[in-house]
């Protein structure tokens, strides 16, 4: 991977057709990257083959921009549908990772990460994608407990005088395997100080099949992304102004129990510069609408119309920051502001049975703001920078309700519960699924359900030169999470667990404690003579982890409630535990010629219960990704390998299963007609080997070719191509 100013920098870059680079400005170009680990995917624009030195490519015909961090070391994805990819950074996801899509936090509306932050922007429009590699830094985000990841979207970018200038790009893909296709423009028209830029991306795809050639089903998707920047600027001071637009429809999950029906989602926001008495200021201001429906029937084989079931549910978020920074003699200081208030509510109902309907989530209200600053400072060949934020959390819940809760039903495995759950009582006397709804509705609106947390998060980095061609880099770090709210609120066994997709039914616990993170982190990085090499070490200690555990006595209720429901003989519930992660990553570059290099990534990580001899959930098994380029003239072509180990450190908390190694061969051609078009294409996965990635879930649609709770297998050999026009 190139090397950019200092060792610690590394820039892997992605192909991208346009005119011009865009400007973009968030926090996180705030920080003096320079000092600190961070891997950049970025877009490279037609700079010319002899440029593209140590990039990584990133398709911009993906349905779904999380497929970018396959590249990135320590980094991986939990794939529960084609466009439902959940970050994943060494070993944690969800919200312990901090994503951000032009320093605006974006909470999905789904209660079980159908449309995960991620998923609302798409590759037509990234500038880059920044990834903090080690403890990140407390301004980087609110839940920095994981890592941090940063989107900057492109901007509307102006011309150098008062008559107008209009660019732009347009792409179009096709991928054989799934019969996918993209379609998407960009238009850029600009002045010395007012800009606009419009886009649109269109994509679709139907079921994909696997190396044995089983078709996964549904695995289909269509969606549709469209919006606009204005930019307006003068001296010292810019504002803007942009829009965008995500209308995802039947698209499959099936590693989940429900299907994406739709998604509707409008995104404002508002951001400006300027100075004040020397200072550097920035703000932000943001607004997202989110409307969600899914079903288990629409998309997938479901001939018991008394369990169909539609969820629908709303989110509404409004976030903001607000950041000065100057530089004095004593060190580079940033102070700030930031926060986000998100409501939710979730609703299921069955369309056959217009008097079902089980109120999952009601009137949720997540709120967290925080003040944080930082110092950064150069001693001679050493570099230090150290963060502290203060953030307070709060939360609450309206009042829950259920049909269920009305209805009189028989108790037709009252026999099969009693002797599950080796209850010395007679059958008679066990109650009824709608006594039991009862129960937990009532306990649940009796419970004090206003929660909140005041957290400190600290960040300490160093950066040291040891010689001319190597670099030393530490870390320690103090990181605190609050509970998210389905962990929190989830007051009936059911699976809106954001995205954990284990098969298991959960149900939330208001007292959760935060947890609390101890990180450390070593790299070295070295470079002479064409080889560049950066390997880091890392550790945490979480107390307070929250993980599902089996139910106990005092949860007899909706432990046989799951029973009656899904028949799930392993209902667990959101406990605090104790865990610790650890592992080592590593990516490399190596250019043996001219027009030859070598380059890749390589990951493992470890992660395991404290209290208990037990290993943690869906933790990606060491692999690597070794790439050989060869670019001579106009042409770039890359032979690319993929190598995982088998995972047999599963958790037997989740009943999670172990997966087999596998090794992929990929091909990749890059053309460059002339200075406007380009073609690309190649094949994934060229020998067509079944397979399965151990983050890909499992099924839970019946009556397809993968038998229910089996790991999904992944994609077959497919040929795919790829041209892009700028003018």
């Amino acid at each position: 991977m190139k090397l950019l100013l200092k060792p610690s920098v590394i820039a892997i870059q992605a192909i991208l057709c346009s005119s011009t680079l865009f400007n973009t400005q968030t926090i996180a170009d705030e920080i003096d990257t320079e000092s600190i680990d961070v891997i950049t995917i970025t877009h490279q624009r037609h700079q010319g083959l002899s440029d593209n030195k140590g990039i990584a490519v990133g398709k911009t015909s993906e349905p779904d921009l999380a497929s970018w961090l396959s590249t990135v070391p320590g980094a991986s994805v939990n794939k529960n549908g084609p466009v439902t990819g959940i970050a994943q950074y060494r070993g944690l996801y969800g919200d312990r990772l901090s994503i951000a899509l032009d320093g605006h936090l974006v909470i999905g509306a789904g209660p079980n990460a159908m449309d995960p932050p991620l998923s609302y922007s798409t590759p037509l429009i990234v500038e880059s994608m920044t990834v903090y590699r080690g403890v990140a830094p407390v301004v980087a985000g609110m839940n920095t407990l994981a890592g941090a990841i940063n989107v900057n979207m492109r901007k509307a970018e102006f011309s150098q005088s008062d008559s107008l200038h209009m660019s732009g790009d347009m792409q179009a893909g096709y991928r054989s395997n799934n019969d996918a296709d993209t379609l998407s423009a960009v238009v850029n028209i600009g002045k010395n100080q007012f800009a606009t830029m419009a886009y649109v991306n269109v994509q679709s795809g139907e079921n994909f099949e696997s190396g044995s050639r089983k078709t996964v089903a549904p695995s289909a998707y269509e969606k549709r992304q469209m919006g606009a920047d204005f930019r307006y600027q003068q001296n010292d001071t810019s504002v803007g102004l942009n829009y965008h637009y995500t209308d995802t429809q039947d698209s499959g999950t099936p590693a989940l129990p429900m299907d994406i029906e739709y998604i509707f989602s409008h995104r404002l926001a508002i951001d400006g510069e300027f100075i004040m008495n020397n200072w550097q200021a920035s703000w932000t201001l943001g607004y997202v609408d989110a409307d969600h429906g899914m079903t288990n029937f629409l998309m997938r084989e479901n001939d018991d119309m008394t369990k169909h079931r539609r969820n629908n549910a709303t989110a509404e978020t409004v976030d903001f920051t607000f950041t000065l920074e100057q530089g004095f003699e004593f060190g580079q200081l940033l102070f700030g502001f930031d926060g986000y208030s998100a409501a939710h509510d979730s609703v299921i109902t069955n369309p056959n049975n217009m008097m079902f309907e089980v109120i999952n989530f009601n009137d949720v209200v997540d709120e967290r703001i925080a003040i944080f600053g930082q110092w950064q400072q150069d001693f001679d060949d050493t570099q230090v920078q150290l963060g502290v934020r203060i953030k307070h959390v709060s939360a609450e819940a309206g009042e829950v309700a259920t049909s269920m809760a009305m209805m009189s039903m028989p108790n037709r495995m009252e026999t099969n519960i009693h002797s599950e759950m080796n209850m010395d009582l007679e059958a008679t006397m066990m109650p009824s699924m709608a006594e039991l709804a009862m129960t937990l509705r009532d306990n649940f609106n009796n419970a004090d359900r206003s929660q909140s947390d005041t957290l400190v998060d600290i960040a300490l980095n160093i950066e040291t030169v040891l010689s001319q061609s190597t670099s030393f880099n530490a870390g320690i770090g103090v990181k605190n999470r609050a509970p998210s709210y389905q962990e929190r609120y989830l007051w009936t066994p059911m699976e809106s667990t954001g995205g954990l997709a284990d098969g298991n039914t959960y149900i939330g616990n208001i007292n959760l404690k935060e947890e609390t993170a101890y990180q450390s982190n070593i790299g070295l990085t070295y470079q002479e003579s064409g080889l560049m090499l950066a390997p880091q070490i890392f550790y945490q200690r979480i107390d307070d982890y929250i993980q599902g555990t089996s139910l106990t006595m005092m949860d007899m209720s909706a432990s046989m409630m799951a029973q009656m429901m899904s028949g799930d003989d392993n209902p667990l519930k959101f406990t605090n535990v104790d865990a610790k992660l650890y592992g080592i990553d590593v990516n490399w570059n190596y250019q043996l010629t001219d027009n030859l290099e070598f380059f890749g990534v390589a990951s493992y990580v470890k992660g395991e219960r404290r209290d208990i001899d037990d290993s943690l959930y869906r933790i990606t098994p060491l692999n690597t990704r070794i790439t050989a380029r060869y670019n001579t003239g106009d042409w770039l072509t890359d032979v690319e390998v993929v190598l995982a180990a088998k995972q047999d450190d599963v958790s037997i908390t989740n009943q999670e299963k172990a997966t087999a190694g596998y090794g992929l061969v990929n091909l990749n051609v890059n053309y460059y007609v002339n200075s406007a078009l380009t073609l690309r294409a190649g094949v994934d996965n060229v020998f067509d080997k079944d397979y399965r990635h151990h983050l890909g879930g499992y099924n839970r649609v019946n009556n397809s070719e993968i038998e229910v709770m089996q790991r999904l297998p992944s994609e077959g050999v497919s040929a795919w191509a790829e041209v892009s026009y700028n003018f």
